[in-house]
């Protein structure tokens, strides 16, 4: 990668201008050897038929043979090299993954260890439904819980819990708890009753008191914000931890392909011929049809 620029780091997506269309332009920097990145790839690919069943290869192993090389310039500065199958797509028209699910067009991931910290976003849709089931919970709470607060959160026999997919306002999808198994979204939240949440609410604040550096600004705001809506289950919002890596692209530049293509030999154009040999070529079928009309009179 190349140099990360400081200016845009530290900022997340929505704090960032809206950017203008990427262009296509000489990048700075070289792109790797060819024979390095093919080198990566068949490696790759051999490792993917090692798990894949052979009858998915030619759905879900890439053909080499027209995977096309990309590099794009990035807000934060660096320059990354991208894979598209084919050439017809530009990166910035592309969605690449995150840690669960595919990007919005424009966007990709560059880890970089300053970023911000996952800020909370506002579940805008929910999407697909998975069970998991869990042991029971440790008697004794993690390091970071405060033992009041993980004698209410225990489990203290094995649970199943249900996961629904949910995309952010932002965007990006992350996961949120059902409250219970025959939860559904068209149900709405479940709240406490409101002698319980003004209880949390002076328990929470005791908590914070004795221990300032048990939660970060941004999570007792949060807290308060959930414990004023009557302490919703599920939370109406989550922690989205794509923002503070996703970037945006600026510009992007055409590498090639990563097998090189066999070029198609060239046609050579024709010569027209010229005036006196079509002139030439004229009287000899004007004789030649003179002679067969004599040959066709002699006949009758």
């Amino acid at each position: 990668m190349g140099a990360p620029s400081t200016s845009s780091r530290h900022l997340l997506l929505e704090d960032r201008p809206p950017p203008s269309t990427p262009t296509v332009q000489r990048l700075p920097g070289k792109a790797r050897p060819r024979q390095e990145v093919l080198r990566e790839c068949e490696a790759e690919v051999a490792e993917m038929r090692g798990y894949i069943p052979r009858v998915l290869w030619d759905f879900l192993i890439p053909d080499l043979s027209r995977v096309f090389r990309w590099r794009v310039q990035l807000d934060c500065g660096c320059i990354p090299e991208v894979l598209t199958r084919e050439d017809g797509t530009p990166p910035h028209e592309a969605q690449w993954k995150d840690h669960r699910s595919p990007l919005p067009p424009g966007q990709m991931i560059c880890h970089h260890d300053d970023s911000p910290p996952p800020p909370y976003r506002v579940i805008a849709e929910w999407g697909e439904r998975r069970e998991v089931t869990f042991p029971a919970d440790p008697v004794e709470p993690p390091d970071d819980t405060d033992p009041r607060v993980w004698s209410v959160i225990r489990h203290d026999e094995p649970h199943t819990s249900a996961f629904w997919e949910v995309t952010l306002a932002c965007g990006h999808v992350e996961e949120a708890i059902a409250p219970s198994l025959d939860w559904v979204p068209a149900s709405g939240p479940r709240r406490a009753a409101p002698e319980r949440v003004q209880q949390m609410s002076a328990e929470f604040e005791d908590i914070w008191r004795v221990n300032p550096e048990l939660q970060t600004e941004r999570d007792r705001e949060h807290t308060r914000r959930m414990l004023a809506d009557g302490w919703p289950t599920p939370e109406p919002e989550r922690l989205c931890y794509s923002c503070p890596q996703v970037r945006m692209i600026l510009a992007y530049e055409r590498v090639g392909w990563l097998v090189p293509r066999q070029r198609q030999p060239e046609k050579t154009a024709s010569t027209a011929p010229s005036r006196s040999t079509l002139e030439r070529r004229l009287r000899k079928a004007e004789a030649e049809a003179e002679r067969l009309g004599a040959e066709l009179d002699r006949i009758d």
